[in-house]
């Protein structure tokens, strides 16, 4: 199913990833507030006015996925270690 992840070079590769998602969580709501610049650069008015409106529900949305993501990577990374 995913082959790639039984490659020696994933065995390492995860945890950088897993620490990089973590080190992301204090910047999101600067993310966030770039997505909006990019969605307003290419004109879609709705797009950034919804993040705008819930802006506070989107950083804590992303907050918690990237938790998720590094939680997953370490995860699987730990059980292809051992």
């Amino acid at each position: 199913m995913l082959a790639w992840l039984t490659a020696p070079m994933a065995d390492w590769l995860l945890f950088p990833i897993a620490v990089l998602c973590l080190l992301a969580i204090p910047w999101v709501p600067q993310l966030v507030r770039l997505r909006i610049r990019f969605l307003r650069w290419i004109h879609w008015e709705w797009g950034a006015r919804l993040l705008e409106d819930h802006f506070a529900g989107w950083c804590s949305f992303f907050r918690v996925a990237f938790a998720v993501i590094a939680v997953m990577l370490l995860f699987v990374g730990w059980r292809q270690v051992t």
